[in-house]
């Protein structure tokens, strides 16, 4: 009995250009010019809706061998069931599509069916995924990256077997998740021209641990958004770090997946020294008593907190401003004449904190209803 599955599979626009006829190739070229425009003008919107409603009607049919013609990414997974889609229902399935008009609706198409099937579909476009401009590019890398950092763990965990399927989507984010697969899937898949399934396993990529252990502080702020100087960052293996002419530092494409493969085993151990944060004796006994998962949560919230204090010299404005963290100074509750605060670590867990000359004095961590008890 297989595992079940959950597949993720990129998705370009070849169901829409498929679907056109042979005296369409006007709007061929238009299409292909299109790629990566995130609107479309009325006339071309109109078209491509009437192209996936063609495309729908075709794959509905239910003819094997011409879905597999119209699209990359079904011929993908018709070739990773043996031509039975019926398999597929009890996995999970996300479709990638870029941050474009065409590759949504060319996705959404390919959803339609797949769910009028029964087999669980989901389309993720991360944010300015396109090919359009070398930075446009790199962005919407990082976010799919984060995306598969908090989605496939979990899966895996649970039991399924993780499987790309890169037959679809441009060749350059095909070039980029076959190694990003490297470290989350069990499988690699793709489709010769001749029908055939060719598959690459898991490869035993290894992230050296204690080569970055005594970077670890930057790499957790960058790892949030913080921008570092390159002096900081100066000992860091320079292909983990994107540094612009100014000389601002950030993770890159590739620091950012081997950051989330080794940063459960680089946050678990010592309360970290962040910019802008002291530890009380209280604090740090907190940390002490909580579990493994729990400190590495923590101490991404406190890279978190750091960086955005920084970044505004000291002002917990954006502490406030922020969905996750929900910053708030308690009623009535004060020490030496100074407000007490706290800030989320989750949806259960707080940390306590007073204002010292643009700095957070942590006081306690722990369950909601205790540290607001005893803040």
């Amino acid at each position: 009995m297989f595992a079940r599955r959950f597949v993720l599979t990129t998705v370009g626009i070849s169901v829409l250009l498929n679907s056109l006829g042979r005296q369409e190739e006007d709007w061929r070229r238009q299409l292909t010019q299109g790629t990566n425009a995130r609107e479309l003008p009325e006339e071309v919107r109109q078209k491509v809706e009437e192209l996936c409603q063609k495309a729908l009607t075709t794959l509905r049919q239910g003819n094997i061998e011409e879905n597999r013609k119209l699209s990359a990414e079904l011929n993908g997974l018709y070739g990773l069931y043996d031509n039975q889609l019926g398999q597929a229902k009890g996995d999970m399935h996300y479709l990638i599509a870029t941050d474009t008009a065409l590759g949504k609706m060319a996705a959404e198409t390919i959803k339609e069916f797949l769910r009028g099937l029964h087999i669980p579909t989901d389309v993720y476009s991360p944010v300015r995924l396109s090919s359009a401009e070398p930075q446009d590019f790199s962005k919407g890398i990082k976010d799919l990256m984060h995306w598969c950092e908090r989605h496939i763990p979990d899966y895996r965990k649970a039991g399924y077997r993780v499987i790309f399927n890169l037959t679809g989507a441009f060749k350059s984010l095909q070039g980029y998740l076959n190694i990003v697969g490297m470290f989350y899937a069990d499988q690699i898949v793709y489709i010769f021209e001749t029908g055939s399934l060719i598959s690459i396993p898991r490869l035993p990529v290894r992230v050296n641990i204690e080569a970055l252990r005594e970077h670890r502080v930057e790499l957790a702020l960058m790892a949030h958004g913080h921008i570092c100087t390159a002096v900081q960052v100066q000992d860091i293996p320079e292909g983990l770090l994107e540094i612009d002419e100014k000389g601002n530092a950030l993770l890159s494409d590739w620091g950012a997946p081997i950051w989330n493969q080794a940063r459960s085993q680089l946050l678990v151990d010592d309360l970290l020294s962040f910019p802008r944060l002291q530890y009380t004796d209280s604090f740090r006994r907190d940390f002490k008593q909580a579990g493994s998962a729990e400190r590495v949560e923590l101490q991404e919230t406190l890279a978190k907190v750091a960086g955005l204090l920084e970044s505004r010299n000291g002002d917990t404005m954006p502490l406030k401003g922020d969905g996750g963290l929900q910053y708030e100074v308690y009623t009535n509750k004060k020490e030496d004449g100074r407000p007490i605060g706290h800030f989320r670590v989750s949806q259960s867990r707080r940390i306590s904190c007073i204002i010292e000359g643009g700095s957070l004095c942590l006081r306690h961590y722990g369950e909601h209803d205790a540290v607001n008890n005893n803040p």
